[in-house]
């Protein structure tokens, strides 16, 4: 696991294979959020009991588990407010799974660049006044996620 502070968005990483984590980590850190990373559904549990995040970036296929029933549970328990699935899988096969629990969906390989831009876009829903407050019923129900596609 890795732990990196900063105050303008909170960030967490679940990513099974160490490489693609690394650049994730470094793209998150390019763009000045806060992150915590790790590559297990437990490990994002324990996380989740300390700490909130902003967005949970989390890979689909993970060795302990189901990466979307991952994202189901922490949005259930306040961990994280928004969800980034990300996966080898073409959304076509996992979209039943992906469409209830995640905002976005980005297909591996991706393009930092678009993963930062998708990052920024739903920090800054998820920490728009409306939706903290509860204000509207239209936030309730979650936007289908976007499927992006690209290189990293």
């Amino acid at each position: 696991m890795q732990r990196n502070l900063s105050s303008s968005g909170r960030i967490l990483l679940v990513e099974s294979d160490a490489p693609f984590r690394r650049s994730l980590e470094n793209g998150v850190k390019r763009a000045g959020y806060s992150f915590d990373s790790c590559s297990t559904c437990e490990q994002a549990r324990r996380l989740a009991k300390t700490f909130r995040y902003d967005v949970g970036v989390v890979e689909y296929h993970l060795r302990d588990g189901n990466g979307a029933r991952l994202v189901a549970e922490l949005k259930t328990g306040q961990a994280i407010l928004g969800a980034v699935l990300i996966s080898f899988y073409d959304f076509e096969w996992i979209s039943r799974d992906v469409v209830p629990v995640a905002d976005e969906f980005l297909k591996k390989p991706f393009d930092l660049s678009d993963f930062e831009r998708i990052l920024k876009s739903l920090i800054t829903t998820v920490r728009s006044p409306a939706l903290l407050q509860g204000c509207s019923s239209s936030l309730d129900q979650a936007p289908a996620p976007i499927l992006r596609e690209g290189v990293l």
